[in-house]
């Protein structure tokens, strides 16, 4: 290729600026503590030994690039790296990458590590990455997100990757964290729906076997090459304390637990917040509340009905104490917070409560006006939620009776969650819905800010904000434009967040981590006592 716009200034890219959205959720995110006890913590790190982790389903599907499900990316995340990933803090930074500049004109070069080869003996080069990226392009979400921005993809030369983008966007390095890198021997040309036999990538775990619906055993690989920085999330050196992970599928998160006690299992998975005192008490495992990461929500329907009119949004909010809401659906303020803002504090950097000064303010009186200038006569107002999501349900039956006390009358409609998600498209088939919202590295790619959501939020403004947030390259400029769209969201009310979850997992006493967050799915730097 022609470098004729290398005369423009490069811009190596600051952590600041490329912390940016991510649609691969970490769940192991943010700093954490094990209010069971600090026995998840501290202690120097042990090598050897096996974990054994206790899924729900054992993936059907390992390769990453097959499975839109990231509950199947559980095995990658052991196995495989991506250019850039995601700490504890949320911060995007470098993998397989060693440095992306800004050429300018959308143009975009990443600088591979050097000496790193995959889990054949290959070497890493641009090679692999064009024919990832390029499977990669077929995936939804991130992938095909890119593909939509990307003109072109090409080798500079082994160690150098140039991708143009036809607009300039801050958001190429959080595009990448799950575009998980293979020997191009492996995939060129291989269609993302085409499954690979064998996952072959660059990370610390290889699979030793394999089975859908069985065990899977991964072994630790002698030949990877870690970075030299301090462990974080995704990022810094993976230290690969086991000697082998094997994961087992276990469907009932009862019998996760007591496999959990009795020692069979080492990390039994997320388990039902109502366990929590009689694991505790119990002390036979460890109980551990990871960051408040899961906000539970209601989406209105903007496109016809009821709640299309903003005043009717306005009341439902005004209508809702949220301390009561989430202590009713939680029962006990160390498993949830009350904040305002959609992004929660575990994300320092884009947390903020701007426009927030309605959240939580119940005014009944102001309940009562707001009714009367909608003309709302006590018709029937449909919520769809599940049982399924205690996040989605858990707010919805002390809402209902709060709202219900305003003089708001709410038809709850418990279904599955399969039948919640197929009904919110119709907009004949409801007025609101449950939902939730995970905590991402950059708000920018929050579904509910896209029109095609259901629920319809159609908005000018919101557009516009969003083609700003998609291309400033500042910072601290971008940080501004998100309070805006907040602040929007706030005065628009399409959709709305009670409060915010906290995951709890149970592991074994003999389980340990220097991040308990991590114990939700990055088992590389997690080990196991040898006494």
């Amino acid at each position: 290729m022609t470098h004729d716009h290398r005369r423009r200034p490069s811009r190596l890219l600051s952590t600041a600026v490329v912390a940016t959205a991510a649609a691969l959720v970490l769940s192991a995110c943010g700093p954490a503590e094990g209010p069971s006890g600090d026995a998840s913590t501290g202690g120097e790190p042990q090598t050897g030994g096996t974990l054994t982790v206790a899924l729900s389903a054992t993936p059907a599907i390992i390769d990453p690039f097959a499975t839109s499900l990231q509950a199947d990316w559980v095995i990658a995340r052991q196995v495989c790296e991506p250019l850039f990933d995601v700490s504890t803090t949320y911060e995007v930074g470098p993998v397989l990458a060693d440095e992306i500049t800004d050429e300018g004109d959308g143009l975009y070069n990443i600088v591979l590590r050097e000496g790193v080869t995959f889990q054949n003996d290959e070497p890493f080069t641009s090679k692999d990455v064009i024919a990832s990226l390029n499977r990669y392009f077929e995936t939804p979400g991130n992938g095909s997100i890119l593909a939509s921005l990307t003109e072109s993809v090409e080798a500079v030369d082994d160690t150098t990757v140039a991708i143009r983008l036809n607009t300039p966007s801050p958001l190429l390095p959080t595009l990448l964290t799950t575009a998980y890198m293979m020997p191009a021997s492996v995939v060129e040309g291989r269609p993302a729906s085409d499954a690979v036999d064998e996952l072959v990538c660059t990370g610390p775990y290889t699979v030793s076997s394999y089975a859908a619906d069985g065990d899977v055993v991964l072994d630790r690989w002698d030949g990877y090459q870690k970075r030299s920085e301090a462990p974080d999330g995704g990022l810094g050196a993976k230290e690969a304390y086991a000697d082998q992970i094997v994961f087992t599928p276990m469907p009932e998160a009862s019998t996760r637990r007591q496999a959990t006690e009795s020692g069979q299992i080492d990390i039994g998975g997320v388990i039902p917040l109502d366990d929590y005192d009689s694991v505790v008490s119990g002390g036979q495992a460890q109980a551990i509340l990871l960051s408040p990461t899961s906000g539970s929500t209601v989406v209105f329907n903007k496109a016809q009905g009821i709640m299309s009119d903003v005043k009717m949004r306005e009341a439902f909010l005004a209508a809702l104490n949220m301390d009561d809401i989430m202590l009713a659906a939680f029962g006990n303020p160390e498993f949830f917070t009350v904040d305002g803002s959609f992004i929660p504090a575990t994300n320092e950097f884009w947390a903020t409560d701007a426009g927030a000064e309605a959240y939580n303010a119940q005014d009944v009186d102001r309940v009562k006006d707001l009714l009367d200038e909608a003309g709302y006569d006590g018709e029937p107002i449909v919520w769809l939620t599940t049982k399924e999501d205690p996040s989605w349900y858990g707010p919805a039956l002390p809402a209902q009776q709060q709202l219900k006390e305003a003089g708001i009358n709410i038809d709850l409609r418990v279904l599955d969650r399969a039948t919640v998600i197929q009904q919110r498209t119709d907009p004949a088939a409801f007025d609101l819905f449950s939902s939730g919202i995970p905590t991402y590295a950059d708000p920018v790619l929050l579904p509910y800010l896209q029109q095609t959501f259901p629920g319809s939020w159609a908005s000018t403004e919101r557009d516009e904000l969003l083609t700003a947030l998609s291309t400033e390259s500042d910072a601290d400029a971008r940080k501004s434009t998100w309070e805006e769209m907040q602040t929007l969201v706030y005065a628009d009310l399409p959709f709305l967040k009670f409060g915010t979850s906290r995951p709890l997992v149970i592991a074994s006493n003999r389980t340990h981590a220097d991040r308990p967050d991590e114990l939700a799915s990055l088992y590389f730097n997690v080990w196991v006592d040898q006494k």
